[in-house]
């Protein structure tokens, strides 16, 4: 309306294409949308500064716009938790803590096949969810912000219907070693505690401590610190191997481990009778985990 008007103001004497209050509006009305003087322009210098003002108000009032909306979309992204139906996750994957391992973990069961229609969940105390190196491994995971030693978060996030549980050493907050060690030790107590069924392994830093999840039945732990120094070793003392164990170790490459139940028919078989198979048998598995 103040286009409408001030643009009378300076051109109705002397513009015969302003002549009317209704010819005023529709000038800005256009002006605004198109971003220049439509369906006339101005001939006055004072026309001309209010053609620029009204033209202006477009970028102020598209700018505003595109804020609004960002701000709607970034406070969706940040409450899609409060959303998140947890209940209905079954025999999926919770990740508790987070590190760059948790990409490279997601990216595995990516190639191994195991993450298509099976949801992972990562408890994490995040300020802002990470960013990824391979953006659409984001879509796979469901981020539940919290703390993943409280029962209440692994309740949330389905741990008696879970499959597996895997906990990272998290050391955000400026947490020490020893604090990280502890925590991780009581959420996969935490976990087994409240589903002895679900596969739980940790990544310790100090193996003293690996003790304590023995006792407490969980499946699997890796001294990260320890096994990096294995891997150097070997590098080391046997050149040009670690290609094999990074093809090994990889499900994005070569050939991978594969762990298989053995079938009646192959009990008594030998090596060779079941070569035919294209598979190099590594170890049979023995009773409480070992080969």
């Amino acid at each position: 309306m103040f286009g409408s008007v001030a643009i009378l103001v300076f051109e109705s004497s002397s513009n015969p294409d302003f002549t009317s209050l209704e010819e005023g509006f529709w000038f800005s009305v256009y002006s605004l949308f198109a971003g220049e003087p439509i369906p006339a322009s101005p001939s006055s210098l004072g026309g001309k500064i209010v053609a620029v003002f009204v033209m202006f108000m477009n970028v102020t009032i598209f700018a505003m716009l595109t804020g609004k909306v960002s701000a709607f979309m970034v406070d969706k992204i940040r409450r899609e938790d409060d959303i998140v139906d947890w209940e209905s996750f079954s025999n999926h994957t919770i990740i508790c803590g987070w590190n760059r391992k948790a990409e490279i973990i997601v990216r595995e069961f990516k190639a191994a096949g195991q993450s298509k229609g099976i949801p992972i969940i990562v408890i994490a105390e995040f300020n802002d969810e990470p960013n990824f190196i391979a953006p659409d491994l984001k879509f796979r995971i469901q981020f539940l912000k919290d703390d993943f030693t409280k029962f209440t978060a692994l309740e949330k996030a389905g741990i008696r219907q879970a499959e597996t549980c895997i906990i990272l050493c998290d050391k955000t907050h400026g947490r020490s070693d020893q604090n990280a060690d502890a925590r991780k030790i009581l959420a996969a107590l935490t976990a087994e505690k409240l589903n002895p069924n679900v596969y739980t392994c940790a990544e310790l830093l100090n193996r003293e401590y690996g003790s304590h999840l023995d006792m407490g039945h969980v499946n699997d732990y890796i001294v990260s610190q320890e096994q990096s120094g294995f891997l150097l070793a070997q590098a080391a003392l046997n050149r040009g191997l670690m290609g094999v164990f990074s093809e090994l170790l990889t499900y994005e490459r070569g050939s991978q481990f594969y762990r298989i139940t053995i079938t009646a028919k192959w009990i008594g078989k030998t090596f060779l009778d079941l070569f035919i198979h294209n598979a190099i048998l590594i170890a049979v598995s023995q009773p409480q985990g070992k080969f």
